[in-house]
């Protein structure tokens, strides 16, 4: 998506043409309460420029995110006028998935009620995901998407979990059950797929090794789903020395690890592959 950017005027020369350089970067901004994720990327052969990570002792309150994301994206960028391309990905709790043929735009907040504490004046926003035929329904930050189209003019934004479920749906087109395991600060995501159906997603806190695999065998036991027939693939903050895939894989041998993730943390440690996906 093209942002029109003042310019200012051009010189010219009688003996050569200048040319307008256009902006070339597209930046990608993950943004939850507990973390912020930029990546600054050359728009043409996808090469990553910068990358900035940082997590919170204390979650933010929603008010503070965009004041927050004003002063941490200035000191990221050197030139806002460069990004010509802007991709938001909400990273919170506060979505529900819904079968598209029961989806109506004008009922946005009433599915959410049923797990989301929602307040006055909130606003719904949707992802479609044609993978599933389903609705991904969510709360954006208002005062982040405000910020942003008034520094960078229309971008795009959709919820992590929609292209983290977009991801499963790749790996459950090899096997006949998958299951994703996407890990992060002291949780991870988990989307199920059962004869390439979608069957399950949910995200899940973590302390140790232990509750990653009590988590796992209660969601296939309460999903009656069949945890030997199932592929495991991992992503994340996760390597195959890691106390956490290890204790895995004594369980369960049809496990491994992601190996678009081994080679994004080759160039820089701990970036999270799900903010690349298209």
């Amino acid at each position: 998506m093209l942002v029109q950017m003042e310019t200012g005027q051009l010189l010219t020369m009688p003996s050569r043409e200048i040319k307008k350089i256009e902006p070339s970067n597209s930046l990608i901004l993950k943004i939850g309460t507990k973390q912020f994720s930029f990546v600054l990327e050359n728009s043409t052969d996808k090469d990553i420029i910068d990358f900035y990570d940082v997590n919170f002792d204390n979650p933010l309150d929603e008010n503070e995110i965009a004041k927050e994301l004003e002063i941490r994206l200035k000191k990221f960028l050197k030139d806002f006028r460069n990004v010509f391309k802007v991709k938001l990905i909400v990273d919170n709790n506060l979505s529900t998935l819904v079968p598209k043929s029961l989806f109506d735009k004008k009922l946005c907040l009433e599915y959410l009620k049923y797990n989301v504490r929602l307040i006055k004046n909130d606003s719904a926003s949707f992802d479609n995901i044609e993978e599933i035929d389903g609705v991904n329904v969510y709360l954006p930050y208002t005062n982040v998407n405000n910020y942003l189209f008034d520094n960078f003019g229309a971008f795009n934004y959709f919820h992590y979990s929609t292209l983290f479920i977009k991801e499963g749906v790749k790996y459950s087109q090899k096997v006949k059950n998958s299951a994703n395991l996407n890990f992060r600060e002291n949780c991870f995501d988990i989307v199920i797929f059962k004869n390439k159906k979608l069957m399950f997603y949910n995200s899940f806190d973590i302390q140790t090794k232990e509750d990653v695999l009590y988590f796992i065998l209660s969601t296939f036991q309460e999903n009656k789903l069949k945890l030997e027939k199932t592929h495991f693939l991992l992503s994340g903050k996760i390597e195959e020395n890691d106390d956490v895939f290890v204790f895995l894989k004594s369980f369960h041998h049809k496990i491994s690890i992601s190996k678009q993730e081994i080679l994004i943390s080759s160039g820089i440690k701990n970036i999270d592959s799900v903010m690349l996906c298209a």
